[in-house]
């Protein structure tokens, strides 16, 4: 390491602890949840990091599997460590990612491109670092979606519920069906897709933006929808249907990742004495999270709590989750982010190396050939 990336990093690193030390304590709400964490249950509250970081270590093989597959170094962990691409370069790329996902506009999106420049870091081309982003975004999300599906059957079966909410968890269960119909028909018949979507953008976009929304803006979101819809499957049906054992085993990790964050959140309500039923509990985290994953606010904030909230009051609980709900945000949005201030850097160490190793030469030999006389 040169004097020059020392000096940088002392730099970076005082400038954090400045930042740490003035901003964070002004932030809303997070002075409470630290208020909150220091006076429960001390084992309670480390297996509530054990399970958030286990959570990562999730996120993370997934993510090393699709980036092996990609590259053509398969699923053997030692030969990505080779080629810089181990457990824990992805590690902390996951946590790079998530804490940036808490801070950037645009949620999963911005945490794609994160991880994506990581991934380059390491001098992978753009295209299979592209698919690889693309395959771990649809195996974590899709297993999401079924959650969400889950929870929402339970609400329109919970017969608790007034037709308010019966009726608001039906419309939002045939919203996700027809997302779920919209990205089939994108990737088997893209150009009748697109021209539907456009018919129906175009009719809502006139209703409430009159004449300020035109066909040509229509049509050329519905195609940008459409084209990202069909590189997404496409993305999931190279990498993993035509192995269907490794598709089967991503899928169990991606339940399990979305598991242990779950785990954390049913810990927090146990350490500060909050009861709940644990099926209720479930099914307003697959809620909220999945609310708060739309690009609404950074990291949902705001959204995942005021979501996990308000289903829980419908499902009968009272004022007092809020304080839980609130100390499982410290571990789930506050705790990413210096963590991925402080490990981001970090992913450049030895990128000169890797990044050599993935490009050709730039002055091939010549090779010399011997004339015919």
């Amino acid at each position: 390491m040169s004097f020059k990336t020392l000096l940088r990093s002392l730099v970076y690193l005082a400038s954090l602890g400045l930042a740490v030390h003035l901003v964070l304590p002004r932030i809303p709400g997070i002075e409470r949840s630290f208020v909150l964490i220091s006076n429960s249950s001390g084992p309670l509250i480390w297996a509530a990091f054990l399970a958030i970081f286990g959570s990562y270590a999730c996120y993370a093989e997934i993510l090393g599997y699709t980036v092996g597959a990609t590259t053509g170094l398969g699923v053997s962990a030692r030969r990505r460590k080779r080629r810089g691409l181990g457990r824990w370069f992805m590690f902390r790329l996951t946590i790079a990612e998530h804490g940036a996902s808490k801070v950037l506009p645009g949620g999963g999106s911005a945490a794609a491109a994160v991880t994506y420049a990581g991934l380059r870091i390491r001098g992978l081309k753009p295209a299979r670092g592209a698919l690889a982003v693309a395959t771990t975004t649809v195996i974590v999300y899709g297993t999401l979606a079924a959650i969400f599906l889950s929870s929402l059957a339970y609400l329109i079966l919970d017969h608790e519920l007034n037709r308010a909410a019966t009726a608001a968890s039906v419309f939002a269960l045939f919203l996700t069906l027809c997302a779920l119909l919209l990205v089939a028909l994108s990737y088997r018949s893209p150009n009748a897709t697109r021209r539907f979507l456009t018919g129906v953008l175009y009719r809502a976009g006139r209703l409430f933006l009159r004449r300020r929304w035109t066909r040509h803006q229509t049509e050329m979101r519905a195609a940008r929808v459409v084209l990202g819809l069909q590189s997404e499957v496409r993305a999931l049906r190279e990498q993993l249907l035509y192995h269907p054992a490794a598709a089967a085993r991503l899928f169990g990790i991606a339940i399990l990742y979305w598991t242990l964050d779950a785990t954390c959140l049913f810990l927090i309500f146990i350490a500060l004495g909050v009861p709940t039923g644990g099926i209720e509990l479930f099914v307003a985290y697959g809620v909220a999270i999945t609310f708060g994953s739309l690009p609404l606010t950074p990291g949902g904030l705001g959204v995942v709590e005021a979501t996990m909230i308000g289903t829980l009051a419908l499902l009968g609980a009272g004022p007092e989750v809020a304080i839980p709900v609130l100390g499982y945000r410290l571990f789930n949005f506050w705790l990413p982010i210096p963590l991925a201030a402080i490990l981001y850097p970090t992913l450049h160490v030895g990128s000169a190396k890797y990044a050599r190793e993935d490009e050709p030469p730039e002055n091939p030999p010549k090779v010399h050939r011997k004339k015919r006389r």
